[in-house]
């Protein structure tokens, strides 16, 4: 048996693997070497900043609540005794020009509001701070930037795609991502 042929004995065969790459900063030691050391203090800086923050979850959603992500966000701050930032974020106004991109907006804000405030005071009765937030813009733009405000955001919980929820389905599957494995 040739070594190759050890290589792959644990591999499957015929299984679709997907590989999301994220984008790590990482101190740039060729800017150090150079004379930069700006660059490279304000990632240390970033790091540092990182690990002494509190935990935060931030909640995604587009202003219509949906009841998994909610319960799944309260749960999961109940047990890293941390706070939720909900963030309401949305693009669809943005298709439209004039009077109608104006009653679209209006219509997310106060879809939003209305949903906060149910999510908040059951939040409040199990003793989770809630920060909201509201955005008309890019959702991956919107994350970022909320994220890169504030360092102590650690995970991000959002709706899942329409493909993966089926009526039938028992349990959704609310996917859940851990900033400081994925980004400094």
């Amino acid at each position: 048996m040739g070594f190759t042929d050890w290589l792959t004995l644990g591999m499957k065969k015929n299984k679709q693997v997907t590989v999301k790459k994220v984008k790590v900063v990482s101190v740039d030691m060729e800017g150090m070497a150079a004379g930069n050391q700006s660059a490279a203090a304000s990632v240390l800086a970033r790091m540092i900043e990182q690990g002494s923050a509190p935990t935060k979850v931030l909640m995604v959603q587009d202003g219509d609540y949906m009841t998994q992500v909610t319960d799944y966000a309260m749960k999961m701050a109940q047990r890293l005794d941390c706070e939720i930032i909900a963030l309401d974020v949305t693009e669809k106004p943005l298709q439209f020009t004039g009077e109608r991109r104006t009653r679209e907006s209006d219509r997310f804000m106060e879809m939003a509001r209305m949903n906060v405030a149910k999510f908040t005071a059951q939040a409040l009765a199990c003793g989770i701070k809630v920060e909201h937030i509201m955005d008309i813009s890019d959702p991956e733009e919107a994350i970022a930037r909320v994220s890169a405000a504030d360092a102590g955001i650690r995970y991000v919980l959002s709706k899942p795609d329409k493909d993966a929820v089926r009526i039938d389905q028992e349990r959704v599957h609310v996917p859940v991502y851990d900033l400081r494995c994925s980004r400094v």
